[in-house]
């Protein structure tokens, strides 16, 4: 395998070239490729929006429950 800019050798077959410091290939993945694919196609993502109060306390409310739940399993780790 060569160099596409320089064709020096690259045996090693190094991403960036070592004599002239540009990428040995072309890029075989690119963004548009990714969005045409079937994963780039999910259509299950949902967005909602809520006020930051409310999201402060769930992001709380989730902690809470997960500090109870850490002291739980350590108390009965014990036993």
């Amino acid at each position: 395998m060569k160099c596409q800019y320089c064709q020096h050798k690259n045996e090693e077959r190094w991403f960036y070239c070592r004599a002239c410091g540009e990428r040995t290939s072309e890029s075989k993945f690119t963004t548009n490729m990714f969005m045409a694919s079937e994963i780039g196609r999910r259509s299950d993502i949902e967005f909602s929006s809520i006020d930051v109060e409310a999201h402060m306390n769930s992001i709380l409310k989730n902690r809470e429950l997960k500090q109870q739940n850490f002291w739980k399993e350590k108390v009965d780790a014990i036993r």
